[in-house]
């Protein structure tokens, strides 16, 4: 016997009740509600950017549609900055112009609002569908922008599936979702990421030719980082420059809190219980505050100009090197601000800290041979 949702074949996980058969290892994900079809509309879909794709990403782009016309599946590397979005728009377009059934997902709601704000403004003929926890009034559509946990509705489903952050929590190593998102798909997959250490397709180097920054790791005791941190705010602040300060726990998003307090630097918090977290990085983009204190609830997804970046208490085991990689990638994304500071704080310097650095010294010394 094996779920169709979920793909478990361990009877342990069977149950049956009033002659109906139930897998345990899904049953959060609701009774198999499944969409078998969707209306298909003759389209002529088109997008527009306010700016030109680079020479790098317009190949990139035609590869992927030649992947996708190919019926290949791809693993995309790309490094943060890369405008790995902007380098799929071609083959979503190709896709539902020839009639196909498309889907954007992502493990996170934020990234989804974010991602669907912006397939709204570009993109022309098509009113993407937009479906996570809280929000799936309408969940059929020719184009679904979507999280992984929100896949159970979509049996054999997508022409062309593209996944972002395919490493990231909570979709990473879950093998409920991963068995979800495999049987969504009746066509091609397209998986990205930063923070793999080799694709089908590797792009090493920002739109911008720039290099990622390489954070600076600061050892020392709690106390210590913690005055060091303060100090190096202040001074950003002086400087009108906002910043970023990940913190591994709510509990300390709170504590670091009440020390900014204590040095009259406004600012916010922002975790996975915070509501209108984009009303505070918009309040933090007009320099209304300056700075955030956050959980990794803000790794992936946002783009600051001039951002300046902290890790405190970098030792924590939920600063794994992925996230490390994406937090050092909210740095230097938009010119003229290429070169931000990325700082660790932590008790010691841990494998995760020391394999973050590395990486990114490694793919920015590619990129400079590439170029």
């Amino acid at each position: 016997m094996k779920c169709l949702r979920c793909l478990n074949e361990d009877p342990r996980y069977f149950y049956y009740h009033h002659g109906r058969c139930y897998c345990r290892k899904c049953i959060g994900f609701g009774k198999s509600q499944v969409i078998s079809k969707t209306q298909i509309i003759s389209l002529q879909v088109d997008y527009h950017l306010k700016y030109e794709l680079t020479p790098l990403q317009k190949k990139i782009s035609m590869e992927l549609v030649k992947r996708y016309q190919k019926h290949r599946n791809t693993v995309l590397k790309a490094v943060c900055g890369a405008g790995k979005t902007e380098m799929m728009y071609e083959v979503i377009r190709y896709a539902l112009n020839s009639g196909h059934i498309v889907c954007f997902t992502t493990p996170r709601k934020e990234l989804v609002i974010e991602l669907s704000d912006r397939f709204k403004r570009q993109f022309l003929n098509i009113d993407p569908v937009v479906v996570y926890g809280g929000h799936c009034q309408k969940t059929e559509g020719q184009f679904i922008i979507c999280t992984t946990h929100q896949l159970y509705r979509y049996r054999n489903f997508f022409d062309l599936l593209i996944l972002d952050e395919y490493d990231a929590f909570p979709y990473y190593h879950n093998e409920v979702l991963e068995n979800m998102l495999k049987t969504s798909i009746k066509g091609c997959y397209i998986f990205m990421s930063a923070t793999i250490e080799k694709g089908d397709i590797d792009i090493l180097s920002r739109y911008h030719q720039y290099p990622v920054p390489v954070p600076r790791c600061f050892v020392g005791s709690a106390c210590v980082n913690i005055l060091r941190m303060l100090f190096k705010v202040r001074k950003y602040h002086q400087e009108n420059k906002p910043v970023l300060i990940f913190v591994p726990t709510i509990m300390l998003t709170k504590r670091i809190s009440r020390y900014l307090h204590l040095f009259c630097v406004p600012h916010a918090i922002a975790t996975s219980q915070t509501s209108h977290i984009h009303e505070w990085i918009d309040q933090l983009k007009n320099h209304q505050i300056a700075a955030i204190v956050c959980t990794t609830v803000l790794e992936r997804g946002i783009t600051i100009p001039d951002i300046q970046i902290m890790v405190i208490y970098g030792e924590h085991c939920v600063f794994s090197k992925e996230t490390l990689i994406q937090i050092a990638g909210r740095a230097g994304r938009i010119q003229p601000y290429v070169d931000g500071e990325v700082t660790f704080f932590a008790a010691r310097k841990t494998k995760a800290i020391k394999a973050c650095i590395k990486q990114l010294k490694h793919d920015n010394a590619l990129s400079a041979t590439v170029i």
